[in-house]
Parts: structure tokens; C-alpha cells; sequence
């Protein structure tokens, strides 16, 4: 039954409109959304517009262009026997109506899709219909040292689809282990370029966040489909310290007016990671207060500029990374709304060695035991340093970057490891700072 649920989530294909009528959004707004692209280009050839909106030409397009040459907005300067291939212009009094739009929003791109067909595909591709077992967990975790017994406790919190509290000392891997997760679910998602609610217009699709799916890649791209949505990978929105309460609401923008989709928005069908919990300009408490309903009703309310709240599918794994003291963060009432707590520490001497030897192969670096085992009792130990599964590659990084000033084939001796050592860690003299 799992299987099916996750071949049923994968292969989800939004249909392409087939009628004005049909439509899911009103009109006026595809009609405005032409306008605008016509008044900022002045001529375009039909296919191109319906190109542009990413709408079918026939029986969608076609009916509003004929309704705006109809009123003298915009007029055919060339053309031959098919509609598709007439050229358009927009007259003086389309100008004046496409400023009329302009005071609305300034959005030209995608035609948005109205806010209960995102709702609906959000329902269709939910995480919820993916269950994550230990062979394929195993797999996406390929390649990353980890103490075994993380993927047992990652596992069911993987398939709860909810909260997951990772904590432990820095440089350990908690960002990349969020990242494996995200891998583990599998297959990708589409998303739509934007969403419309009430006359505004919300960007979904972010260049930065959003990694598209290649057109050669997926057998559904190759067919019929709404082209108003972008298949994506899975997404994976990592924040810091910069997250604010303004940035998890809609984020309205008074020179566009159109409004930028929250974080948790985008990160739906994926993961949501605030890493260094606790580090952000909002309290933590204040943050997990504006979560208590989302995280457990699956739903997500949002306000426009207007005082109208909407409510958004919160379909999503939230992970929270921190190497604070949970404690010292929230009280228990808290930590009992995050389903899972993991902790995450030092690698092993055995687990520092492959990482380690996993790190030069990448890197084209020759390793040995000795290499390690020698920077590890030297530098790490000597001083009392606890070994941080980041530093095999920040000091093969170092050693790199020292190869190449000297014009030297990649390699690693002794004194490069000490130097290495010396420039990457810190030490204060107190007579120095007097």
C-alpha cells in the first residue's frame, strides 16, 4: 500500500485547462495580466502571449484577445490564416486600461492558479502519502558517516511528516542529515509560479529556493500539463538567523503590489529547517507560539496587507537544528509539541577516520590512518579540542589551498597539517589582550 501511495504522490500531473469557463481564475485577471505584458512589449505575435501567460491559446487565450480587439485595446497589425499567428498591438486606450491594471499589481510572468487549486494539488502530492522504510532511508544517507542507531530515530520521525528537533555541538552534520531526509521521500513535486486569492497575486516559485526539474528528465513534462506549474525537487529551505516573524506571512511589496511567499509556503511537499535555533531576532517561545496551530492542524493562516486571512496547507517536515541547550531554549511544554529529539555528537575516532578518508577521496587527496591519527592526538586531543565531523574538510581545504600557492600536487604531510592547524584554529594569548 506504501508503495502505491508514493507512485500515486510521485506521478501527480496537474491537468491542462481546456475552457475559459473551465478556469479556475476569473477573467479579469488573465485579461490584466495581458494587458500589462502588452503594454511593456507593445507588439506580440498571439502564441507568444499564450506563451508568456502559459495558458493554452485556443479556447482560453484566443476568446479574451478577440474581446480586447472587440473594445480597441489592442488591434491586429499582421497576421495569415491562423489566429495563433496574428500580431498584436495595443492601442492608445489599451495603454490607458493596462495603467488601470499596473495600480493593481505590477505581476507579469505565469498566469496564477486560484488559491483552492493549490490547496488541492498541496493535498495531492502531501508528504503524507510517502512512507519512508530503512532500505531507502539507508540509501539517501549513502556516503554520510553517522552513529547507526540516528537512522532508527530518524526513520519514524521521517515518516510522522511533522517536527524534528536536532541538536548536539556544531560542524556535526545537522544541516546535511535535513538535506538526506529530503532525499529519502523521493521524487519531485509541482508547484505553481503563483497563487491568487481575492484579486492579489502571491509568488510561489523562487529561483533561489525552487530547483526545476529538466525537461528531459521527467517522462510528465514530455505531455500535457498545466504549464502555470513548475516541477520541482523536493524542497529543502533552510533559514538562520535571519528569520523574523515579518518573513513567515506574506510578504507584501508596495512598488510590485504582489505579495512574496512566506518560508513554510515554499517549503511545502519538503522540509522547513531553522538551523541555529535559538540565535534568530525572534524568541524562541514567540516562534513556536506562532507554530502551535500549523504544526499541529497541518494548517497554516496567513494575512493579506488587507486584514483577510487565508488558510495555506503547512505540508512539511520542520526540522529545528540547534547546538544550544534545548533547555536552556524552551520549557518542556514545548519540547513536547516537537514529536522528535535528536541528538546529534562528536564522531568517533573510527567515524573521524572515514570521514576523513571519504573527504581526500573526494577532494583527490592521498590519505592514510597515520594522517588522521596524527592530527587528531597532536591537535585535537593535546589540547582538549573535541573532534567536529566538519574539520576533515576544512583542514584538507586549507592544505588545498596551500598546494596550489605552491604549485604542488595535491598531498598531505605533517607540517602541512600543523600549519593547516595553526591558521584554522584560534588561540588567545590573555597578556596579548591586556
Amino acid at each position: 500500500m506504501a508503495s502505491d501511495l508514493f507512485a500515486n504522490a510521485s506521478l501527480y500531473t496537474p491537468p491542462e485547462p481546456e475552457t475559459l469557463e473551465g478556469l479556475d481564475i476569473g477573467e479579469q485577471v488573465i485579461a490584466g495580466l495581458i494587458m500589462r505584458l502588452m503594454h511593456l512589449n507593445t507588439t506580440m505575435i498571439a502564441h507568444e502571449i499564450a506563451a508568456e501567460i502559459c495558458l493554452p491559446f485556443f479556447r482560453i487565450v484566443e476568446p479574451i484577445l478577440n474581446s480586447m480587439r472587440d473594445n480597441r485595446l489592442i488591434e491586429i497589425t499582421r497576421g495569415d490564416m491562423a489566429a495563433v499567428s496574428y500580431v498584436y498591438t495595443i492601442t492608445d486606450a489599451g495603454r490607458a486600461r493596462a495603467m488601470q491594471y499596473f495600480e493593481q499589481t505590477t505581476y507579469v510572468g505565469p498566469a496564477p492558479v486560484s488559491v483552492d487549486t493549490y490547496v488541492q494539488m498541496i493535498e495531492e502530492q502531501s508528504l503524507r502519502h510517502i512512507s519512508v522504510h530503512a532500505d531507502r532511508l539507508r540509501d539517501s544517507f549513502r556516503g554520510l558517516v553517522f552513529e547507526e542507531k540516528i537512522l532508527d530515530q530518524v526513520g519514524p520521525a521521517v515518516n510522522s511528516g511533522r517536527s524534528i528537533f536536532l541538536y548536539g555541538p556544531p560542524g556535526n552534520g545537522k544541516t546535511s542529515i535535513c538535506e538526506r531526509i529530503v532525499k529519502s521521500f523521493g521524487g519531485s513535486l509541482f508547484i505553481p509560479y503563483a497563487v491568487e486569492v481575492k484579486g492579489s497575486i502571491i509568488k510561489v516559485f523562487d529561483e533561489y529556493n525552487h530547483k526545476p526539474i529538466e525537461p528531459n528528465a521527467d517522462m510528465r513534462l514530455q505531455s500535457k500539463y498545466d504549464r502555470r506549474f513548475r516541477l520541482i525537487e523536493r524542497p529543502v529551505i533552510i533559514v538562520g538567523g535571519e528569520l523574523s516573524m515579518e518573513s513567515l506571512d506574506l510578504i507584501w511589496n508596495n512598488e510590485s503590489r504582489f505579495y512574496e511567499a512566506p518560508f513554510q509556503m515554499k517549503a511545502n511537499g519538503g522540509a522547513f529547517m531553522v538551523d541555529d535555533f535559538g540565535r534568530q531576532r525572534i524568541d524562541p517561545k514567540t516562534l513556536l507560539n506562532r507554530w502551535i496551530v500549523p504544526l499541529e492542524k497541518r494548517v497554516d493562516y496567513l494575512t493579506l496587507h488587507t486584514g483577510t486571512k487565508i488558510a495555506i496547507p503547512f505540508d512539511q517536515l520542520i526540522v529545528f537544528s540547534t547546538n544550544l541547550n534545548p533547555r536552556d531554549l524552551v520549557d518542556d511544554a514545548f519540547l513536547r509539541r516537537i514529536r522528535y529529539k535528536i541528538p546529534i555528537n562528536d564522531p568517533t575516532h573510527e567515524n573521524f577516520r572515514a570521514i576523513w578518508r571519504i573527504m581526500s577521496e573526494v577532494k583527490g587527496v592521498p590519505y592514510a590512518d597515520e594522517i588522521v591519527d596524527y592530527f587528531v592526538e597532536k591537535h585535537m586531543r593535546t589540547n582538549g579540542r573535541p573532534l567536529r565531523g566538519c574539520l576533515p574538510r576544512d583542514i584538507l581545504d586549507n592544505i588545498i589551498d596551500v598546494c596550489r600557492y605552491r604549485q604542488i600536487e595535491p598531498t598531505v604531510t605533517a607540517e602541512m597539517l600543523d600549519d593547516a592547524a595553526e591558521a584554522y584554529f584560534v588561540k588567545f594569548d590573555d597578556k596579548s589582550y591586556k
